[in-house]
């Protein structure tokens, strides 16, 4: 520093004036003198000396003048300044303050030059060469500073990285070897059963629709729906009177043809009267007789009758509708017996037989389970829909059932003895492999079976296990082979 002070005085007292500024002083002067300001500072110079600035930067392949640069490019130097330790974004007060410590006799701040002829070294208002020395000493410094602080940075980053790798490989260690709390339950021996299970709507062993045999208006109703009924009881009743009329005058007729009757016969005895007289007094008089049986039972066929027992599900009547022959009057079912009819796919044949045990679930009753048999199996496949009924018959002693309800059937048309089983959900299943994890020596062991029927929650294993062993039943997910485990859960 003493030695800069010394140069610089060295010009102040008259030494060796400097030649008049040249091109080659103006380059100089434009690029590192201070009274030309630090280096990307060109405001404040003279038309010259910003010629000789971006002459000097092209015989150095240096980049554009920045006073030409634009906004992005600006962007780009000051992001470029901040990766080499520098301080983008300087307001002019700062930048002006730095220019007057780094050097001395310059202008400030990009001012306008002096009007000292250039020195030496070519720096604006007669820069000594002691100015442009301590100026080139005050670059090298700066960049001896940035260059150890960059060395720094990057052994900081770098202990900080390799400090990090370090503890997350520990953490990483540590978690893999963390145990997997998992619930377990061995294998055991007991029975499935295998079942065909569909859905169908419930049907009463017996129904009757009950229609009107003769003409008439319907004169009284002796039933409503819900009531239960039995065979031959009266349901209605039809108006009878002009029915009654026809029975009076048809007597009336058989009466007469009675007497005509009688006396053909005598007549005939004593031939007294042709055999052909006879023939018609015969004929009109059983011709009568057979009208007035008919008119008999229509005037009976006006009370209506239930024809089988059972219970009055629908009415179709009321007091004063004019009926006429067969039409529909009342429905009864008998639902002592309920059958649910399924229509079975025809590859399940096979498998039908009648007898099967079948259990039965209505979802109104609240899954409530009945039990029940096949009835009846259809000696024939439905063409059009390539099925075959089953009929399944289940006791109603209690009444319970409906007839109409959605029930779901299954029958068991398999059953196992004294197989393994396991919890269903201990079994994992990935591109048609099943596999469950086997606990031993506290670790998991993946193992692959072979899996049978399935029933309530349990499934059968054909090969894979044995009796006794302790399977992984909750906590698969996170397993893999050979994985540490703590049982939770038994």
């Amino acid at each position: 520093m003493i030695f800069v002070v010394m140069l610089a005085g060295c010009g102040d007292d008259g030494g060796e004036a400097p030649e008049a500024g040249t091109a080659a002083d103006s380059t100089a002067a434009a690029d590192g003198a201070p009274g030309a300001g630090r280096r990307g500072d060109g405001r404040g110079l003279t038309e010259e000396q910003r010629a000789a600035r971006r002459a000097g930067r092209a015989e150095r392949g240096g980049g554009p003048d920045p006073g030409q640069l634009t906004d992005e490019q600006r962007a780009a130097r000051r992001a470029a300044w901040a990766e080499r330790g520098g301080r983008p974004g300087m307001s002019d007060d700062e930048r002006a303050a730095r220019i007057a410590r780094r050097g001395e006799g310059g202008t400030e701040g990009g001012s306008a030059p002096s009007d000292r002829p250039h020195g030496e070294y070519g720096g604006p208002g007669g820069a000594t060469k002691g100015e442009a020395a301590k100026g080139e000493g005050a670059k090298e410094g700066d960049k001896r500073q940035s260059e150890s602080g960059k060395k720094s940075a990057s052994a900081e980053r770098g202990g900080r990285q390799a400090g990090g790798r370090g503890r997350g490989s520990q953490r990483d260690s540590r978690f893999q070897n963390r145990p997997v709390p998992v619930a377990v339950a061995l294998v055991e021996r007991g029975r499935i059963d295998a079942f065909y299970a569909t859905t169908t709507s419930l049907e009463a062993e017996q129904e009757a629709s009950v229609v009107a045999r003769t003409q008439g208006i319907v004169e009284e109703i002796f039933v409503e729906e819900g009531d239960q009924v039995k065979a031959k009881d009266a349901l209605a009743q039809l108006d009878t009177r002009r029915l009654a009329l026809e029975v009076a005058r048809t007597r009336t007729n058989i009466a007469s043809l009675t007497r005509a009757f009688d006396r053909a016969k005598s007549l005939i005895k004593t031939k007294m009267i042709s055999p052909e007289l006879y023939d018609k007094a015969q004929f009109d008089f059983e011709r009568e007789q057979a009208t007035l049986a008919l008119q008999l039972h229509d005037l009976e066929e006006a009370t209506i009758r239930a024809p089988i027992n059972g219970r009055i599900t629908k009415r179709h009547i009321k007091i004063g509708n004019t009926l006429s022959p067969n039409a529909s009057a009342f429905e009864i079912k008998r639902a002592r017996i309920i059958e649910a009819v399924l229509n079975v796919p025809e590859k399940e044949l096979p498998k039908m037989q009648v007898g099967q045990y079948a259990r039965l679930r209505v979802d109104a009753l609240g899954n409530r389970t009945f039990e029940g048999i096949v009835e009846r199996i259809a000696p024939e496949v439905d063409a059009q829909s390539g099925t075959f009924r089953v009929t399944v018959s289940i006791d109603n002693a209690q009444d319970n059932l409906k007839p109409g309800m959605f029930a779901r059937v299954s029958v068991r048309y398999d059953s196992n003895e004294n197989t393994l089983l396991i919890a269903r959900d201990a079994v994992v299943v990935q591109r048609n492999e099943s596999t469950v994890f086997v606990v031993s020596g506290g670790k998991a062991k993946k193992q692959q079976v072979i899996t049978g029927y399935t029933m309530e929650g349990r499934i059968e294993i054909l090969e894979g296990l044995t009796e006794g062993d302790e399977i992984v039943i909750t906590g698969q997910g996170g397993l893999r082979e050979g994985s540490p485990v703590r049982v939770v859960a038994n």
